[in-house]
């Protein structure tokens, strides 16, 4: 998963993933009716990631990880 530094959590198999982040106030659990492939966290879960950090002000760094401006 793609984070802030600060996040923590875990990626489930078939794509299903949980996780919290103490400096931006949030936790995150996402579970689907349909596993996706692989064991670990797929495109589908990224992009719902990606979408609340963009929603909170969040901007990507060069490593890709998440930072607040």
């Amino acid at each position: 998963m793609i984070l802030s530094e600060p996040a923590f959590g875990h990626a489930g198999y078939g794509g299903s993933m949980g996780f919290a982040d103490p400096e931006a106030a949030m936790s995150f659990g996402y579970t689907m009716n349909r596993m996706g492939q692989g064991t670990g966290l797929n495109i589908r879960g990224q992009s719902l990631v990606d979408a609340v950090y963009e929603s909170l002000g969040y901007n990507s760094n060069r490593s890709g990880r998440w930072i607040k401006n």
